[in-house]
């Protein structure tokens, strides 16, 4: 992998959230998965927000305890008082 040219990394990463969602067209998904086969830290942004969105929807899976749902709920009244 080479070393990353900071312009090509802002412009690419600034759509990272639409490729990871299947939103972004055809070319510009090859684009970007072509930079980051050579870019390690675009690679790193890419696989880590891959993984923190397969968390997340798989968190929206499981039920919250109601133990933690109330403490979620004291912890918000506080904040609004």
């Amino acid at each position: 992998m080479s070393e990353p040219r900071a312009d090509e990394c802002r412009e690419l990463l600034a759509g990272v959230s639409a490729y990871l969602d299947g939103e972004l067209g055809t070319r510009d998904c090859e684009r970007l998965e072509r930079h980051s086969r050579t870019c390690r830290s675009c690679a790193a942004v890419v696989a880590g927000l891959r993984q923190a969105i397969g968390l997340c929807h798989e968190a929206g899976r499981a039920p919250l305890p109601d133990a933690v749902r109330e403490k979620a709920r004291a912890s918000i009244k506080r904040l609004l008082k």
